[in-house]
Order: C-alpha cells, then structure tokens, then sequence
C-alpha cells in the first residue's frame, strides 16, 4: 500500500475521532470567508456613497483583523496536530517496524494534512460563499440599498485571500510535522502507551500561598479597573491589565497544585460513587495544560467583553439616533448674525424650503465658565483632563427658549424660581464633575443676578441634534434674568432647529447638499484661537442616521469577527485536550467496566469529567468579565448612553449555543472512544 492510500485510510478512520477538529477548520474557513468577501457582493455595492464609504471603512478594519484571526487560527491547528502526533505514537512506531522510514511516516503525516487541508478549505468556502450571500442582503437592508439589481456573488479576491492564508498556516504545519517525525525514536514509539504523562506535583502549600496572591492580586486589579475607572490613566490601566494577565496563569498554576489534595479532604464527597476517579482525572487535566487554560481563560474573556460591550453598543447606537434626531436639520451659528439672514444671503431664504422651524438666541457672560460652576471638583476635573478647556464660556440660553427647543425635539421641558438655573448635559465625563457642582449648591451670577441650582443634578438635552451623548452643557435660566442682565451678556450664536417642506428620503437628500453648500461658507475652524468653535454646526437626520448606521454595523462585524473565532478557537482547544484526554483514558474505564461499575455512572463521571473541564475557564472568564465590564461601561457611557444587558444577553445566548455545542460534541466523541456509545 503506496503512502497516499494510506493517508486516505487514516482519514477516514480518524474521521468520527476527530469529528470537532475538521468542524472547526471548516468553521474557520468558512468565517474567514464570509468577512473578507463584503465588499464584493452585489448588494454591497448597489449602497450610496455614504454607505459605501462607511463598508470601505469596515473593510479595512476587518482586512486588519483577519492578520489576528489567521494567528489565532494558525495557533489553533498547530495545536490541535501536536496532539494528533502524540496520539498517534505507536501507530506510527508499527509503520517503522514493518519496513518504512521516517521519511515514508512523514509522507502519511504530510498526506493527511493536506488532505484535511484541502476538504476543510472546499467545505468552508462553500459554507461561507452560500452564508455570505445572507450577510450581503442584510447589510445592503441596513443601509436601505437597492436591491432590484442583486445577483448571486461570489468573491474571487475572498477566496485567493483564503486560500493563500490557510495554505500558508498549512506549510507551516507541515514543516511543524517534518521536525516532529525526524525526532522520534521507535522505542519511544512502541511503549508510547505504557508510559504515563510525567507530572510534575507542586508542593500543595506553595501552591495554596500562589493561589491566595493571585486572588489579592486579582481583587485588587478588579478594584483599580472597575471602580476607580476616572482616577485610573492610560499608563496605570495597562499596568493592571499585566496583572490581571499573569494572576491568571498563577491561578490555573496554583490551583493545579492544591486542588486534588483539598478534595481528599472532604471525604464525604471524595469517595462517593466514581468522585474519587473524576478529581484525579480532572486535575490530572489541569495539571498538563496550565498555560493553555490560562489562554483559553483570557480569549473567553475578551470574547466575553467584546462581544457584550460592542453589541450593546451598537444596539444603543440605533436606539440613541432615532431619538436624538427627531426633525430634519439643526444648525448651531456662533455669530452675532442670525443663521436666517445667513442662508438668504446664499440663496435660500426659509420659506422656500423650510417649515415648522425655530431660530433662539444664545448668551455668554464672562464670568461665567465650565470651571466656575464646579466647585470643589475643579481642581480634580483640571487634573484628570489638563488638556480639557476649563475655561470655555457657558451656553446660556433663557427658559422659555430651551423649553421651544425641547418642545420642537420632543424633550422634556422645565421650570425653575427666579433665583435658580438648570444646566442641560449629557456627555458623562463633563455630567458627573457638573453634578458634583450642582450637588453642592454652588451658584452662578449673571451681571448683579445669583443664581443657585435648582435641582441637585444635570438634566438630559441638547442644542443640536447629533447621533452620540456629546452636549457639553448648556446653562438655562429665567427670562427675567435675560431680561435685567442684558448689559452684562454678550450674544455668543444662535441654533435653529426644523423640517423640510419636501418628504423623501431622495428629495431630503438633495435639500442636505444645498444646506451644506451654504453652510460651508460660515463654518471657519480658528485652531489658534482659545476657544475653537466652528462657526456653523449643521446636522442633518438623513446624514446622522446614515453614519449610525454604518458606525453601528463597523461595531457589530467587528466583534462578531472577534468573538465568534476567539470562542471557537476556546472551545476547540478546550475539545481536542478532552478527546486526547479520553484517548489515555480508555483502558482506565475498560477497567472500572470490569470491576462492575454500571454504564450509567461512568456516563456520568465522564460527562462530570469533561464538564467541568470546560466550565472551569470560563467561570474564571465570567469572573474577570464582570469587572472588565463595568470600565466598558463607563468608557462608553461618555459618549452614548447605554446599558450592556442587552449584550450581555445575546453573548450568553452564544455561549450556551456554540460553547455548549463544543461540550456535548466533545462528550460524544469521549463516550465512543472510551467505549461507553449507546
């Protein structure tokens, strides 16, 4: 029998063995696939400029990640055939002893891969060339494209790209397998079997003091990052991160090290039906593979972090837009000018294409700064953000005009005494030092006016319309002092805020140009000025909703790409360890068989065994994300209000359905190799 007949017989032999590792290879083609093939499909580009320019955009993100993802997938099938040799170890020991050479047994090893290689590569292509007609359609919806002229894609530059990525992972395999072939001995290779994994036991109590510094270490990384998130800079945060990392695999190290002796000790447990089995197996496990848990850990972890906090995100990008943007134009003018005198002067005098608008007057006074108004925070605010302009001018504009404004956006309006202001703002890391002012009854003045809060807190708002939380703050107080105070105030603009007379989206579109044509001449951007305001701030509904849109699919592809590799690429590692595992087992439970254990409780301890293989990374992981989370959270509450139940949510959902799915297919595969199939 020629070498390549015999790769194909161990293929197929291998086949129901190793089921988990060709889906995962398929999966990872196919994945690999379906993200560099978007901007090919038809559906794609039938998209507006504007949405277009947002897929270019996420093109190139992804074009960047798919270098990380052939890593991570590179890393994943070395990994998986290091442990495909080591089982295979007498086999290849018989082949040396029936007349072939090494270089015959590399032949078979070489043949093998390339022909798993090569099904993977054409199964994933077709799996990802068939999906990613899906993925197309749903983004070309997304974006409101036009779909009469679609036609099935396929993606030829995706699949060069794909091929030659995963052809090189495979020559780097097959190298790997070359080296590997060269150094073994056949005597190594026959008693393969009767030679027990050397383990290494650490002494129990060293472990335990490892064990109890990596958790004070942990404890105080996840105090640092998710509770002092404001104090915490760029530099320190790094820091705790590093320590994060390495209290991690001191964990998986420590744990190792006490685990089995701990267990003994509750004998309650220890010896009741195969318990005492399952422990020794189990931490036999976690004894051999401490730095792959730590690295399946932190992969889950970030999958974990990425996937909620970038869904939640994006899911409250969409909510945040359809609210924040509820008539057609708004334009902010800081000039003495009024912004109607403006257009008319480039040719568009209101009543020609606007209706149901309002123009209102913004104030500044001198005495009145970000920095007045908050009190004893204001040193603290300073050094957090020395860069921050403290000393911008307020906004002010009187109440009955804000509440026009609000009325128009369909806001809450207010009232407030004669001696008392508001402040409208809701970018967060501005909000919590304003709150802290306001809690404090610090009062502002006006010429001879002093003004105290009226409540103890900010309240949401905003001038112009805008797809993000970034109103810096606006100070609103009573007509009558606008009225007494107009000696002391200076007109610092005005916003105006209205719809169209015209109704499509089509004829919306066209009135957006127009409207920033004109605009354009009065939008002046003085860098060397104190305080650089553009002149004129235009937003449109059309155009804001447009680039939410394509930020918000830019968000939800990138950590769809992230999270569903780092978790596959988790589970399959956690899957290939169990089957190998299950493969040294097998005379074990041939053993507990014949001593007159029942079918049902060695199910049951093998299904123990393995589960709690899989379930203990990622409790560690859940762990790590819980605080990871909450400085996720503050980042992005300061620039859009959101709540990450909703990602949380769907990343469970995804878990239970692909981690799960890898847990029950390992038990399968365990339940046929050690002899337990139904």
């Amino acid at each position: 029998m020629n070498w390549y007949s015999l790769a194909y017989k161990n293929i197929r032999k291998s086949m129901r063995d190793y089921v988990v590792y060709f889906l995962t290879l398929i999966f990872g083609v196919a994945i690999f696939y379906i993200f560099n093939s978007v901007g090919d499909q038809s559906a794609i580009l039938s998209l507006s400029e504007t949405g277009y320019e947002f897929i270019k955009l996420m093109l190139m993100l992804l074009e960047m990640l798919s270098i990380g993802v052939a890593f991570v997938l590179g890393f994943l099938i070395i990994y998986a055939n290091k442990f495909l040799i080591q089982r295979r170890k007498k086999e290849f020991g018989i082949y040396l002893l029936l007349g072939m050479n090494k270089r015959d047994v590399s032949k078979v090893l070489i043949g093998e891969t390339f022909l798993v290689g090569m099904l993977s590569l054409v199964a994933g292509i077709g799996i990802g060339i068939f999906v990613s007609q899906f993925v197309s359609i749903l983004l070309a919806k997304f974006f409101e494209a036009d779909m009469s002229n679609y036609v099935f894609t396929i993606s030829v530059g995706a699949v060069i790209k794909t091929i030659i990525n995963f052809m090189v992972i495979y020559l780097v395999v097959l190298l790997f397998h070359s080296v590997t072939i060269s150094k073994l001995k056949l005597i190594d290779l026959i008693s393969a079997e009767k030679k027990a994994e050397k383990q290494k036991f650490k002494n129990p109590v060293l472990a335990m003091i490892v064990f109890l510094v990596s958790v004070a270490a942990l404890g105080v990384a996840y105090y640092r990052v998710a509770f002092c998130g404001s104090e915490v800079m760029k530099k320190e945060m790094l820091s705790w991160i590093l320590v994060g990392i390495i209290s991690t695999f001191l964990l998986f190290w420590s744990m190792s090290g006490f685990l089995l002796s701990s267990i003994k000790k509750v004998r309650g447990f220890y010896y009741k039906e195969l318990n005492s089995f399952v422990a020794r197996q189990f931490c036999k496990s976690i004894n051999s593979s401490v730095v792959s848990m730590g690295i399946i850990c932190l992969m889950l972890f970030s999958m974990i972090c990425t996937f909620s906090g970038g869904l939640s995100v994006a899911h409250q990008l969409q909510e945040n837009v359809r609210k924040m943007t509820p008539v057609d134009f708004s334009i902010i003018y800081f000039a003495q000018e009024p912004i109607e005198d403006c257009l008319k002067r480039e040719g568009m005098p209101l009543e020609t294409w606007a209706e149901d608008y309002v123009e209102l007057p913004i104030y500044h006074t001198e005495n009145m700064t970000w920095e007045t108004g908050l009190g004893d925070v204001a040193t603290i605010a300073k050094q957090q953000f020395p860069v921050a302009r403290w000393n911008t001018p307020e906004n002010i504009m009187s109440l009955t005009d804000y509440n026009t404004l609000a009325s128009m956006y369909g806001l809450e309006t207010y009232e407030c005494k004669e001696n008392e202001y508001l402040i409208v703002c809701d970018f967060l890391l501005l909000k919590e030092f304003r709150d802290s002012g306001m809690a404090q009854g610090v009062t502002r003045q006006i010429g001879a006016s002093i003004l105290k809060p009226a409540l103890s807190q900010c309240v949401e708002g905003y001038l112009g319309m805008s797809g993000m939380n970034n109103n810096l703050g606006i100070v609103v107080v009573p007509d009558i002092v606008i009225e007494k105070e107009k000696s002391s105030l200076q007109r610092a603009g005005y916003v105006m805020a209205g719809n169209y007379i015209v109704t499509s989206k089509e004829e919306k579109k066209e009135m957006n140009g127009n409207l920033w044509e004109a605009a354009s001449a009065y939008t002046v951007m003085d860098y060397n000025s104190e305080n650089p305001i553009p002149s004129m701030t235009l937003g449109t509904q059309v155009d804001i909703r447009e680039s939410n849109n394509g930020l918000t699919m830019i968000v939800a592809f990138v950590v769809i790409y992230i999270g569903i590799v780092f978790l596959i690429a988790s589970a399959a590692m956690l899957s290939l360890k169990a089957l190998s595992e299950s493969i040294d087992s097998t005379g074990k439970y041939e053993i507990l068989k014949k001593i007159g254990c029942e079918s049902r409780n060695l199910k049951k301890a093998l299904f123990l065994q393995i589960g709690v293989y899989f379930i203990l990374p990622l409790v560690v992981a859940i762990i790590h994300s819980v605080f990871g989370l909450q400085y996720v959270s503050y980042v992005i509450n300061a620039f859009t209000r959101q709540n990450i139940v909703w990602g949380v949510l769907v990343t469970g959902i995804l878990l239970i359905v692909l981690y799960g799915g890898y847990l029950l297919a390992t038990y399968s595969g365990s339940k046929r190799i050690v002899g337990l199939e139904d």
